[in-house]
């Protein structure tokens, strides 16, 4: 007897939740059914209002175009009219072809009478300013212009100026330099004077000492011996000419070839 009660007891809540949930979840189905339905009326109602309005509003589409072809008609029409009538007051208002061409012939033939009577003095007036030209042209000839001749003393002073300034550079470390020797060695070097690198000699650049070793002291001065021998005998003018930040290349040449007693070869 007492196990019945407990057992009755025990299983009563969980019967009790089963069909809970069994009813929440019947009710949860049943709201999209009803849903559903209520969803299927509204749609047939709106068919029902809307029934035949499509056609009713093409019916009236064609009676409102009907209305308006009939008043652009009207509108044309008018327009046409008084198109008409402005064209004809215009044409009453301007003069006839016929009359308008004889005026413009007279006015052309007055013009022409006024032209020929201005010509005539213009004529006149040409005439005597060409005689005027060519009777001052006869009277005062024009000189030639002569360029004045080139001389022998000015030919050698422009050749002195050429040389003038490597002279005094040379001077200012040998006082008694034999200009005509100067003149030699800038004639050597010739155009490559004209560059700043050919100008000047760069002591700090290696390249630049062994172009100076190679081309001055090798192959004009006739010198031979080891490398680092020549290489000190132009390091040596470059002690010599260390004052001068810029180091020219005549007075460079020729106190190598002086070092080197060459002066009288070259």
């Amino acid at each position: 007897m007492s196990t019945q009660i407990l057992d009755t007891k025990t299983f009563t809540p969980v019967k009790n939740t089963i069909l809970a949930v069994r009813r929440t979840r019947r009710a949860y189905l049943g709201l999209h059914v009803a849903a559903f339905e209520q969803a299927q009326i509204g749609f047939t109602k709106a068919r029902e209002l809307t029934d035949g309005l499509f056609e009713d509003l093409i019916t009236k589409g064609e009676i409102l175009e009907a209305k308006a072809g009939a008043a652009f008609k009207g509108t044309q029409v008018k327009v046409l009219e008084g198109y008409s009538e402005t064209t004809e007051t215009v044409r009453d208002m301007l003069p006839s072809s016929a009359s308008r061409v004889e005026e413009l012939e007279a006015e052309v033939a007055e013009l022409n009478k006024v032209l020929k009577k201005l010509a005539k003095p213009a004529a006149k007036k040409k005439a005597v300013k060409k005689a005027t030209v060519k009777t001052t042209a006869a009277k005062a000839p024009v000189a030639k212009k002569t360029k004045p001749a080139k001389t022998a003393a000015s030919t050698d002073a422009a050749a002195a100026d050429k040389y003038i300034s490597y002279v005094e550079d040379v001077r200012g470390y040998d006082k008694d330099a034999d200009a005509a020797i100067v003149k030699k060695i800038v004639d050597h070097c010739g155009i490559a004077l004209q560059s700043r690198d050919g100008l000047y000699v760069a002591c700090s650049d290696e390249t630049e000492r062994h172009t100076v070793r190679d081309s001055w002291l090798v192959k004009k001065l006739g010198l031979t011996g080891e490398t680092a021998e020549l290489d000190a005998k132009v390091m040596t003018v470059c002690e010599t000419m260390q004052k001068d930040r810029m180091k020219s290349r005549v007075t460079f040449y020729y106190l190598l070839a002086k070092n080197e007693a060459k002066l009288a070869t070259l």
